[in-house]
C-alpha cells in the first residue's frame, strides 16, 4: 500500500507548528515498518509561543548541528532570536524529547525558499520519498470554507512538494491525520474532499495510530505543544467526545477517526488546489501572502499582523481568544472585500 517498497523517507510537518510532532510519531511508525526515516519541518509558531507574525526564518536560528544555503540540521538545544525574543520552537522541542537531530527549512522565502530547502536536505540524505504530514485536513482547502484560518503554510508546502517531484522527480506523498483534529475545516468536510481525491485517482490508501504509538506520542508531547497532536493520542487512549482547542477559539470532536492516516498522492492535490498553483513561483511568505489575500482567502500570517497590530494598541505583546477572535473578524472583513471587487 505504501508507495515504496524500501526507501529513505523524509516525513515533514506540513504546516509548521504542531504538525511536526505528529509526523515524527508517523516517521518512527515508518521506521518500525522497515524504512530509513528522516524527519523536517519549517518552523512557523503559533502566536502563544512567538509573537512575532511569519515564520522563522534560517538567519534567525542558533545553536545548530549544520547549515546548507536553504537547510540547518537542530537539536534539543537550538532555538530562534526574533525581535530580541529567544524562542523556542517545536522542532528543537521534538529533537530534544527524541534525542536526535531535526532538519528545518523556512517558509519565509516561498515557494522557492522552501522547495530549495527540501531539495537540499533530499540530496544530503539521499531521499526517495517526502511525505507531508498534515494534522486536521487543511491542506484539502479551497480557500473559501468559512472555517479556514491557516492555509498559507499548507498551500506554500503542497507547492514546493510539486516543485521537488518536477524539478527531481523525487515521489511526495501527502499523509492528512486526524481529519478535522486541528479545529479548522469539519470532519466530514475533510472526508468529503478525501473521497474527492480518490474520485481524481490520487488515493493511496490509509493507515492509523495504534496503542503502540502511545509511548512515543507521551514522549514527544512531554516536551513539544500541539494542540491537534493531543487529540490523535486522546483518542488512541479512549476518549470520545468535544474538546475546545485554541485558547477557546475552536472545538473538535474527538473519537476513533482521529487515529487515521489518509495518504494521497501530492500532484494530485496540487492540482486540486484552486491556491497551491498560484504560488510556485514566489520567493517571499509576503509575496505569498499577498497572492491568498487577493483570492479573499484569509490567511494566518494576516491574521498573526493584525493580532500583533492589536495587542500594540492596548499596550502589550500578549494574546487572548478575545484579541484573536476579533483579529479573525478583521481579517475575514478585509478578504470580503477583496472577494466583492
Amino acid at each position: 500500500m505504501f508507495p515504496l517498497d524500501s526507501g529513505t523517507v523524509l516525513v515533514v510537518g506540513a504546516g509548521g507548528g504542531g504538525d511536526i510532532v505528529t509526523a515524527s510519531v508517523f516517521g518512527y511508525k515508518l521506521r518500525r515498518l522497515g524504512f530509513e526515516a528522516y524527519i523536517a519541518a519549517p518552523p512557523w509558531e503559533r502566536m502563544v509561543v512567538d509573537p512575532v507574525p511569519g515564520p522563522i526564518a534560517l538567519d534567525e536560528v542558533y545553536g545548530y548541528l549544520e547549515s546548507g544555503e536553504n537547510y540547518k540540521v537542530i537539536d534539543g538545544s537550538s532555538y530562534a532570536l526574533r525581535n530580541g525574543n529567544r524562542v523556542v520552537f517545536q522542532a528543537a522541542n521534538v529533537s530534544a524529547a527524541l534525542g536526535e537531530p531535526i532538519y528545518i527549512y523556512s517558509l519565509s522565502n516561498g515557494v522557492v525558499g522552501a522547495s530549495r530547502g527540501l531539495l537540499e536536505i533530499c540530496d544530503r540524505l539521499d531521499i526517495d520519498l517526502v511525505v507531508a504530514v498534515d494534522v486536521g485536513g487543511d491542506i484539502l482547502a479551497l480557500g473559501d470554507e468559512d472555517e479556514l484560518w491557516s492555509p498559507l503554510a499548507d498551500q506554500v508546502t503542497l507547492a514546493s512538494l510539486n516543485t521537488i517531484w518536477r524539478d527531481r522527480g523525487i515521489d511526495v506523498v501527502l499523509a492528512v491525520a486526524a481529519p478535522g483534529a486541528d479545529g479548522e475545516l469539519d470532519k466530514e468536510y475533510v472526508l468529503g474532499r478525501v473521497n474527492e481525491v480518490s474520485r481524481l485517482g490520487g488515493y493511496i490508501g490509509a493507515m492509523g495510530f495504534d496503542k503502540s504509538d502511545i509511548p512515543i506520542f507521551r514522549r514527544i508531547l512531554s516536551k513539544a505543544v500541539s494542540e491537534a497532536g493531543q487529540v490523535i493520542l486522546d483518542a488512541l487512549e479512549g476518549y470520545v467526545g468535544w474538546k475546545v482547542i485554541r485558547k477557546g477559539t475552536r472545538r473538535v470532536y474527538v473519537d476513533v477517526v482521529s487515529t487515521l492516516v489518509f495518504l494521497m498522492d501530492a500532484n494530485t492535490v496540487f492540482n486540486m488546489s484552486p491556491m497551491a498553483p498560484k504560488l510556485v513561483s514566489t520567493s517571499s511568505i509576503d509575496e505569498a501572502n499577498e497572492i491568498l489575500i487577493g483570492m479573499g482567502v484569509p490567511t494566518e500570517y494576516e491574521l498573526e499582523i493584525e493580532a500583533s497590530k492589536l495587542a500594540r494598541e492596548r499596550g502589550g505583546n500578549g494574546v487572548d481568544s478575545e484579541l484573536i477572535n476579533m483579529a479573525r473578524l478583521n481579517v475575514l472583513s478585509k478578504v470580503r472585500r477583496r472577494r466583492q471587487q
